[in-house]
């Protein structure tokens, strides 16, 4: 048996586990057990960590396929790699919106990790939310009309993108992923709980209604789904590792340290083969 430290951090999701070395190999009962504690708390949180790219990789191996990003497909890349978030007066965040990671790829990734590698002296915090409180805090009547519809997903203006890879590349990258169709509640293949499955940054409207229409029902979806009843907010720490269920969850990193710089190793991984 495991002698972990687990001590949820929010009402609705999260979790801290301490008294646990990521850089110690783990036998499968282990990994499968840390699996379990993910499902149940959608964000598991393992401070003072000090593990490298390939720890963090062999973290997640278990639970999915390396993902590479479209972008990443479209330049040629063949192999993952933990990839570095680095935010300072050059290069201004991007990240802080509510968004499920890339809701627009067909094969998007279904468990992401964060690990602290440079933190401005305050500020940087990483919100999350879980869009199991959100479906279950809809009433009956908006739950059932919300079943069965479906949304379309696309990378949307792309400033983001284009501001780190360029805009021909992001050019060619809408062309060979241009989106997908999603429904707006979801069934997580692990748990069978249903969840919203909607995000600002990347829903951009629902199959079948007019815009004037499909932008009233997401944006009010969007609102609720990230009230705070629904969230918590981590401080990080240097070393941090905090690893979430990207099917259930929305993320949002706080951009109050710009222009002070802040550097996190991102890794995801898609559904097993």
């Amino acid at each position: 048996m495991t002698q972990w430290q687990v001590e949820p951090i929010g009402g609705v999701l999260g979790a801290r586990v301490g008294n646990i070395d990521l850089r110690e190999p783990r036998d499968p009962d282990a990994q499968d057990e840390l699996y379990r504690l993910l499902l149940e708390h959608l964000v598991l949180v393992f401070p003072d960590q000090a593990i490298d790219d390939d720890q963090q990789m062999a973290l997640l191996a278990p639970w999915g396929r390396p993902y590479i990003h479209p972008i990443g497909r479209v330049a040629g890349a063949l192999e993952a790699k933990v990839e570095r978030i680095v935010d300072d007066e050059a290069h201004p965040p991007y990240q802080d919106k509510w968004h499920t990671d890339v809701t627009w790829d067909p094969d998007a990734p279904i468990v992401g990790s964060l690990r602290a590698v440079d933190m401005p002296p305050r500020g940087g915090d990483t919100m999350f939310a879980s869009m199991y409180a959100a479906y279950d805090g809809l009433s009956e009547a908006l739950a059932e009309r919300l079943e069965g519809l479906v949304a379309w997903h696309d990378m949307g203006p792309g400033q983001a993108f284009i501001s780190k890879a360029g805009g021909e590349l992001v050019d060619r990258t809408r062309e060979q992923y241009p989106g997908v169709e999603r429904p707006v509640i979801a069934v997580h293949p692990d748990t069978g709980r249903r969840h919203l499955n909607v995000n600002q940054n990347f829903t951009s409207h629902l199959v079948g209604f007019d815009r004037a229409e499909s932008d009233a029902i997401l944006d009010m979806l969007y609102e609720h789904a990230t009230q705070p009843n629904y969230t918590i907010r981590y401080e990080w720490t240097e070393g941090d590792v905090i690893v979430w269920d990207e099917r259930c969850t929305q993320h949002f990193a706080v951009a109050d340290h710009y222009p002070q710089r802040r550097e996190m190793a991102r890794l995801t991984v898609a559904a097993p083969a």
